[in-house]
């Protein structure tokens, strides 16, 4: 092992500063029939606890090897494959840290611990992975790699990467070459052990291959890395470990055909299962005409898994099964128990972080909902899939959107009955519906988010309960809006008023509702309606919050609006308060006071509006609020139509930030912090005069114990309670 150690330069130098006890750490080692490498590692690591996963259920004495070993635990794996195995291992280990190594690696101690001690100082990865190396110590092909995609798939086929290594599928680094990769083999990687049980272990919907290429992608879910060690070289392939190699290259090439099948859209999954397939294919006519038979058969059993998604273990077929089995509950159970049937949810707009308050509430309700059961998230990004696990909810993207037209969305007019929708979800939505409902259900129900959405619930199977979820009373909204347009776009706003409305007294008066407000519920509800439920808006606790520091340290008197910022009430809300005569006498007067107006995608002109203001600051598009709601002295939601409720002010109460806002902003929201939010009318000078009343004598900062009372109200699990009123039992 002098290469490793000839390599071990270039590690962060912190890393070399923090030494993790050896106590703090378990090896998992999944094993089959692979006694003699297991009893020449464990030999290798005296002082280090060791989980042996035996999927060859004792058929070669590990047990007994395990018992008679004071740091060694032993668990018969079941036969259900590594990343079973492997969770197994991890999920009931008791120390800080696991590193998975395969049997027939060769890692020493201080190969693991330069592991650990880089990922405990590495907090943006979630793993730290050697780089293994054949037998003769060439760094062997696989060590990592990429998200894969038709071009990359398609150089990897016809064999580019052996001249430009980074374009294909599958890494291979030079010795002491630094590479960013988008996972890591489990060969030997060392991984947080809370962590890997929070992001939901390797993907058990592989029963070998390609669940590193899956962890990866929960982990950049996540917002994380993984990271490949180029000065920790390990050697691998001391001798055989596993099932019969033909057996494996076709699991290899089945794995990698239903990873791409899962979680890419059907077009460009089965171009690259065709295109890798024809690879293989040639491959092994080329080693036919080598008189190389047992290559070729090697080639071709990977061409096999690819076209067919199925592989064999001694004659039992558990690619295709494993993916049955977890489609069924949409990857809800990483100890591979059985689950209820998964919850179905189709909105407009989905992701995490979100970005507007229409999209913090459709988070919640998903989030509400797998507390109960995993739910699968279709929305015209893509599938989502959320499930609990260990009491957290993990979030991982199942499958992306497919590429969208404008003829193709027009198409969707008849299915959607509005106008926005095919605009803003248009085809990508409906196929990823398709699809979804053929390969993750059956489901135990549905929720239709957003009333663009609504005539999609009556394209839904019969039998599948349907929920409909409104943020707001759509129609009123859009009435709003065509009364400050003029020209084309009032026209088109009064026809999508008249749409909305359509589908409020349509399919909204059919299947069971969930609305925000009461006044909205009052305007919905139809006698011989359907059931309708209120479960108000509401504001997860945020962890951590330094306001008071925060505040203290920030030498400007900064006001804050937090919102998005391609909504129109927001646009007009804000535009309306800094062009005024009174917000230009406010800054004239007190030159200190800076706005800043934060959230998503504000457009060109929006931006050089709020440039030309005085007194204003944009923050476009940022990672995380937080910082901007404990450093502000007020907020404000100077807002002048909408509907529901302002997510942004239970927000700004909830980090303790006292706000002034108009009388149409606060609507909707009651039994809050007495002198939270400083209600005025729409009035520019009124709601200016209280802005400098509150900086003149208000609260810097709002009781902890009435901050506490409003979360007891609007904290997302008693405002959404309700919502179990309309489900099926």
């Amino acid at each position: 092992m002098g290469m490793m150690q000839q390599h071990r330069s270039g590690i962060d130098q912190s890393a070399g500063e923090t030494r993790v006890d050896l106590d703090e750490i378990e090896v998992v080692l999944v094993s089959y029939r692979s006694r003699a490498h297991v009893e020449q590692l464990v030999q290798m690591w005296p002082g280090l606890a060791v989980v042996i996963v035996d999927n060859a259920s004792g058929a070669d004495g590990l047990a007994q090897f395990a018992a008679d070993q004071p740091l060694v635990r032993y668990l018969d794996g079941g036969g259900q494959g590594f990343a079973r195995a492997a969770n197994l291992g991890a999920f009931s280990s008791t120390k800080r840290f696991v590193v998975f190594v395969n049997p027939d690696s060769r890692p020493t101690v201080d190969d693991l611990r330069a592991l650990v001690d880089g990922l405990a100082v590495d907090p943006l990865s979630a793993s730290h992975a050697a780089t293994v190396t054949s037998a003769d110590e060439d760094v062997e092909i696989g060590v990592g790699g990429w998200e894969p995609d038709v071009l990359r798939t398609s150089a990897y086929a016809v064999g580019l990467h052996k001249k430009w290594p980074k374009i294909g599928v599958y890494a291979k680094p030079a010795i002491g070459e630094r590479l960013d990769v988008d996972w890591t083999t489990g060969a030997c990687m060392a991984v947080r052990t809370e962590q890997f049980r929070r992001l939901g272990g390797f993907d058990e919907s592989f029963f070998v291959y390609s669940e590193d290429m899956s962890f990866g992608r929960r982990v950049r879910q996540a917002g994380l890395g993984q990271r490949l060690r180029h000065d920790v070289v390990v050697r691998h392939g001391a001798g055989s470990s596993g099932a019969p190699s033909l057996e494996m290259m076709r699991m290899k090439g089945a794995s990698f055909s239903n990873y791409v099948n899962r979680y890419h859209p059907g077009p460009q999954a089965k171009a690259m299962q065709s295109i890798l397939a024809g690879g293989y294919l040639l491959r092994s006519g080329v080693q036919i005409g080598k008189s190389d038979r047992d290559l070729a058969a090697q080639y071709l059993a990977q061409a096999k898994g690819l076209l067919t998604g199925r592989a064999f273990v001694a004659g039992e077929e558990v690619a295709a099964r494993r993916m049955r089995e977890t489609a069924q509950t949409a990857n809800a159970s990483v100890q591979g128990s059985a689950a209820e049937r998964p919850y179905l949810l189709i909105t407009k707009e989905f992701g995490v972080p979100a970005t507007s308050g229409g999209m913090l509430r459709t988070l919640a309700i998903a989030r509400w909902l797998a507390g109960r059961a995993p739910v699968v998230v279709v929305s015209p990004r893509g599938v989502t899939g959320l499930r609990t696990v260990q009491g957290e909810v993990v979030i991982e993207q199942l499958r992306q959107a497919p590429s969208r037209s404008l003829v193709a969305d027009a198409f969707t007019l008849p299915t959607y009955r509005c106008l926005g929708a095919p605009r803003t979800c248009g085809s990508a939505l409906i196929t990823g519906l398709r699809e979804t409902l053929a390969q993750l259900g059956p489901f135990q129900a549905a929720v239709v988010d957003h009333t663009c959405l609504f005539g999609v619930a009556d394209s839904l199977p019969p039998q599948l309960p349907v929920i409909l979820s409104t943020h707001n009373v759509e129609s009123d909204l859009m009435r709003q809006r065509a009364g400050a347009e003029s020209g084309p776009t009032k026209v088109a706003a009064h026809l999508e008023s008249s749409l909305l409305r359509r589908l409020e007294r349509g399919p909204g008066t059919s299947y069971p509702s969930v609305v925000c407000t009461q006044a909205d519920a009052d305007r919905v509800r139809r006698d011989g309606g359907a059931e309708v439920v209120v479960a108000r808006n509401g504001v997860t606790p945020p962890s951590g919050s330094q306001r008071a520091v925060a505040l203290a340290q920030n030498p400007r008197t900064e006001l804050l609006f937090t919102g998005a910022l391609d909504w129109r009430p927001n646009i007009n809300g804000i535009t309306w308060l800094i062009e005024s005569q009174a917000w230009r006498d406010l800054v004239a007067e007190r030159p200190e006071i800076v706005l800043t107006v934060a959230g998503r995608n504000p457009s060109a002109e929006f931006r050089a509006r709020l440039e030309a203001a005085p007194g204003v600051r944009l923050e476009a598009d940022v990672p995380s609020m937080q910082p901007l709601l404990e450093r502000a002295r007020l907020g404000i939601a100077p807002l002048l139509e909408g509907g529901g409720s302002r997510i942004k002010l239970l927000e700004y109460i909830a980090h303790g930030l006292p706000s002034v806002s108009t009388v149409v902003g606060a609507s909707g929201l009651d039994n809050l912090p007495r002198g939270a939010i400083v209600q005025t009318p729409e009035d520019a000078q009124a709601f200016c005069a209280a802005i400098r009343k509150e900086l003149a004598g208000g609260p810097l900062v709002i009781p902890a114990e009435q901050v506490a009372a409003m979360l007891s109200i609007y904290g997302w699990d008693s405002a959404l309670g309700t919502v179990a009123e309309v489900l099926p039992a």
